[in-house]
This record gives structure tokens, C-alpha cells and sequence, in this order.
């Protein structure tokens, strides 16, 4: 019988337990409560002998063990919000407190981790709530952001699921509501552990979830709209059948998804690239795509939409892939796959400070890590980018002029360029690292 560790804050607790009592999991239960997140190092010890799976009722305990011993070998789980529950959370809110607008409101379970449940993606960013931004995520740095946000004037109200941290927050006088996950919430997270763990017993797979967008503008007529979906929809299928591969096809609004079985550990995806090859060399009209992987098919569904948000931010008809590991890898049409996130908090303040698209200063920065030595020049860089030539020259020639690359000059010269303009840069290392890590 598979042995389930829940691991939980006080308050939290009852409705976990009242739902594995109700619910035949079948499996075996042992409770665990802590008060503060250090007593969750004393919890993991006794776990490692006796538990197939640890199961946390929020996502701070989770991070808590994940960052503490990064080589846990015991599967870790948390009951899981998705984008349409923090949306129903705060369409709730709104209803219930119409005199409150969202901008006033700080959501402490919105974090960089999870992407902020994608909720800047639903709404304006004038209309967001605050989110919590520190790359430090406890009761400790939460409260004192929640604090400096409310001294400050800028929220009216917090919505938390730090359910230990409620009674500090009674202390400092600021109004809140704490919210819990439903119990649907909490069978579908457990369900969803439990099946992984038997998954993986019988045989490590991934879940692969490929999502390709069509932007269609309003300019595009309902005639050229329907072709476009037709045309995808069969090239789609001819594929499937000209390459010998299993994946199912389903059709939405400008969208289609696709989903698939890969081998656990194989995120470079044998037939990701080939096939954005083949619809860039066949579609004379845009395309975008994302694709995901997790072993949790729910979860791989979620990290597909962010890869997806990321290759409509690049603007070109190109593929992004999002893993377990919370990495960004693309422009997949490369040869030269780079992978990068946002939780370089120092790198995305320097590209907002100096007017560079973040997401190519990030990119640049995994260059960097890859290949310090490496020759930078506006014509490789362009595709990476998403830019053309020119635009790409001109982020060199403002990193040239903030000092963090510089010419790669032939030997013997004296430090400047002669005759035609150097198109070669490399990286002025100590500058680069102290600007942007």
C-alpha cells in the first residue's frame, strides 16, 4: 500500500482531513502539522523511511522542502491552485467587496514560482493585484512585504493562504481574508500525486502538452480564418501519419492542442523541432506555439500555456517549451537551444531601467552562463531575439555604451576599431556580472 505523508499548518489541516476521510484513496495516511517551516526538516527525516509521497496542503511548505534538500528523492506534491480558480477567488472578492478595486489588493500565494497563476494575462495591468515578488518565499518576508505595501498606502486588503501567518497579520491591523482550497481542489492534487507515483511505478513518462496558437487579427476574414484552421488542422494529421507518432489532436478557438506520452527526462523533444521546421517551411501565414512537459498531465497543460505566452512574445512563428523545472527554452527554430526564467530579479530591473525587452536580456544572460568567451554580433543574435539586424546592433551598441561587452578586436590593435565598424562584441565579464547577476 502506498504510504501518503500530509504535511500541513494547523489550520489548514481539517479540510485535508476531512476529505481523505471521506474519500477511498487507497492508500495510507499519516498527519503531519507544523507551526513554524523549520519543523518541517524534523518531518522530512521521519518521512524518508516510512512515506512513498509527501503531500503539502499549500505551495509554501512545498517550496520550503524543495529549496532545503534539493536532492529529495521522496515525489512532493501540493494541493494546486489553477488559473480559473484564482480568477473565481477574485471575481468573488470583487462581488463581495465592491468598494475595493483589485489594484488594492495584495494576493500573497501569487508568486514569480508559479507564474503568478497567469492572472497579468486576464487582466490589465492597471487592474492587477499586488503579487508577492521576493524570491524569498516565508512567512517572515511575506509579512514584511505585506507590511511595507500597507504602510506605504498602497493595499486595502490581503488576500492570503498563509494560514499561520493570519494571527501576525491580525497584529499589524490589516484586513484580509483567508483563503482555502476547495475540497474538489484537494482530491484532484491528491488524485493527481498518487497517480504520477503509480505512473512512474509501472513505467517513467512525461506528459507532453503542445498548444499552437493562430493570431488572428480582425482584419483577417472568415473565409482566410477558415482555411488557416483547416490548413493547420491537416498538416496536423498528415504529420502524425507521415512521421509514425501518437498524439491526440483537439480543436479549440484559434487554437489547437495537442497531447502526447515521452519518455521521463527527454525535454528536448525528438519531434518538436522538426515539426516547427516543417509548418515554417508549408504556412505562408503566423503561427505560435508552446509546448509543455510534467509528469502531471494538468501541470504539462499549464506550462505549455506559458511557453505559449512566451512565443507570442517573441512575434514570430516560432516554438517555446516549458519543463518541470520551471526553465523557458527557445526560439526552438534555433540550432542553439538557450533556456532562461524571470526569477533574475537583477537582470529584468536592469532591462526595465535601460528600455530592453527582458526577456532578451534574460536570454543574453544564459549566453553568458553558457559561454563566457563567447563572440557576440547582431546577425546570430537577431533570430535568438526575435529582432531584426538592426535592432539587435542597437542593443549591442547600448550594452557597449554601459560598459558590459565591448569590441572583439583583432590582435595588435589599440583597443579601437579601424576602417569599417567592428560587428564582433564579446562580454566584459566583471561588468556583465555585476550589472545583470
Amino acid at each position: 500500500m502506498i504510504h501518503v505523508a500530509i504535511v500541513s499548518p494547523d489550520h489548514s489541516l481539517e479540510p485535508v482531513d476531512k476529505v481523505i476521510s471521506e474519500i477511498n484513496f487507497g492508500c495510507h495516511f499519516q498527519k503531519y502539522i507544523y507551526k513554524k517551516m523549520t519543523d518541517i526538516d524534523s518531518i522530512y527525516e521521519d518521512c524518508r523511511e516510512n512515506s512513498d509521497v509527501i503531500f503539502f496542503s499549500g505551495e509554501l511548505g512545498y517550496h520550503y522542502i524543495r529549496n532545503k534538500f534539493p536532492d529529495i528523492r521522496i515525489p512532493c506534491a501540493f494541493t494546486a491552485y489553477e488559473p480559473i480558480d484564482v480568477l473565481s477567488i477574485l471575481l468573488n472578492f470583487q462581488i463581495d467587496h465592491p468598494g475595493i478595486a483589485l489594484s488594492r489588493v495584495f494576493c500573497d500565494f501569487l508568486t514569480e514560482t508559479n507564474h503568478f497563476m497567469e492572472v497579468p494575462s486576464y487582466l490589465p495591468k492597471e487592474k492587477c493585484p499586488y503579487f508577492f515578488t521576493d524570491t524569498h518565499y516565508d512567512y517572515q518576508h511575506i509579512t514584511r512585504f505585506a507590511k511595507k505595501l500597507w504602510d506605504e498606502g498602497k493595499i486595502d486588503y490581503i488576500l492570503s493562504r498563509s494560514i499561520n501567518n493570519l494571527k501576525r497579520l491580525d497584529e499589524l491591523q490589516i484586513p484580509y481574508a483567508a483563503v482555502f482550497p476547495s475540497e474538489d481542489m484537494i482530491i484532484k492534487s491528491i488524485r493527481t500525486a498518487l497517480n504520477e507515483l503509480r505512473l512512474n511505478a509501472i513505467s517513467a513518462m512525461d506528459e507532453l502538452n503542445i498548444l499552437l496558437h493562430l493570431p488572428l487579427t480582425e482584419d483577417v476574414e472568415q473565409e482566410e480564418s477558415e482555411f488557416r484552421e483547416a490548413t493547420i488542422y491537416k498538416m496536423l494529421v498528415d504529420y502524425r501519419k507521415k512521421m509514425h507518432l501518437h498524439y491526440t489532436i483537439r480543436q479549440g478557438f484559434k487554437q489547437f492542442e495537442l497531447h502526447s506520452q515521452i519518455k521521463a527526462g527527454e525535454k528536448d523533444v525528438k519531434f518538436l523541432r522538426p515539426m516547427l521546421l516543417e509548418f515554417r517551411n508549408n504556412v505562408a501565414f503566423p503561427f505560435r506555439i508552446g509546448a509543455g512537459i510534467s509528469s502531471s498531465k494538468e501541470r504539462s497543460r499549464y506550462f505549455s500555456e506559458q511557453a505559449l505566452v512566451e512565443a507570442t512574445r517573441y512575434g514570430k512563428s516560432d516554438a517555446f517549451l516549458v519543463g518541470d523545472d520551471g526553465l523557458i527554452t527557445g526560439p526552438i527554430s534555433s540550432e542553439k537551444n538557450i533556456s532562461y526564467n524571470y526569477t533574475n530579479e537583477k537582470a529584468l530591473l536592469f532591462a526595465r531601467v535601460n528600455g530592453i525587452n527582458e526577456a532578451n536580456i534574460l536570454r543574453l544572460v544564459s549566453l553568458f552562463q553558457e559561454d563566457q568567451g563567447k563572440l557576440l554580433n547582431s546577425r546570430t543574435l537577431a533570430p535568438l531575439l526575435g529582432l531584426t539586424t538592426r535592432s539587435a546592433n542597437r542593443i549591442l551598441s547600448k550594452l557597449l555604451e554601459l560598459g558590459i561587452v565591448e569590441y572583439a578586436l583583432p590582435e595588435g590593435s589599440n583597443g579601437h576599431p579601424k576602417g569599417r565598424p567592428c560587428r564582433d562584441f564579446r562580454y566584459n565579464q566583471d561588468e556583465f556580472r555585476k550589472a545583470l547577476m
